[in-house]
């Protein structure tokens, strides 16, 4: 099982980074090295259900955006190597300055469903570097927005 937390400060505001967030669900092509198509098949009040071709393989999850909670659960519903959720979280740096950096984190919780199955990620050092990618593209993307 993986079970890990990637984290950045970003130095941006919350508001800022919660639009790119958004933005990643609708648009993940923008953000994610590898998905040549996505969709929203399911829309409800409390999120959405997206389908990707990404590398080839078939990918869908459920997307729980908490905005009160400046938190974004994405659960794996079908995917050819993993089961398991990814939260999005922001965490600001600090309650008294409004201007300072905010902690982007992405808390991993992934099993393997098997070790032999080949294809969309097969290590999860593959893994890892993908997220750490993604984190550091929202955190410039976020930083360049506030620069404006």
């Amino acid at each position: 099982m993986l079970i890990n937390t990637f984290q950045t400060l970003v130095h941006a505001q919350p508001a800022t980074i919660w639009k790119i967030l958004m933005d990643r669900v609708e648009n993940p092509q923008n953000y994610l090295h590898g998905v040549e198509s996505a969709r929203i098949v399911e829309r409800s009040a409390g999120g959405v259900v997206r389908e990707m071709l990404w590398e080839g393989k078939r990918v869908r999850e459920r997307i729980l955006p908490e905005e009160n909670e400046n938190r974004v659960t994405h659960e794996l519903l079908e995917h050819p190597i993993y089961e398991g959720r990814l939260i999005t979280r922001l965490v600001p740096t600090s309650v008294q300055n409004p201007m300072a950096p905010v902690d982007l984190q992405i808390a991993v919780e992934l099993e393997r469903k098997s070790f032999k199955v080949e294809g969309l990620v097969s290590t999860e050092a593959e893994l890892v570097a993908d997220i750490e990618n993604e984190l550091q593209f929202l955190k410039a993307r976020a930083e360049e927005m506030e620069r404006g």
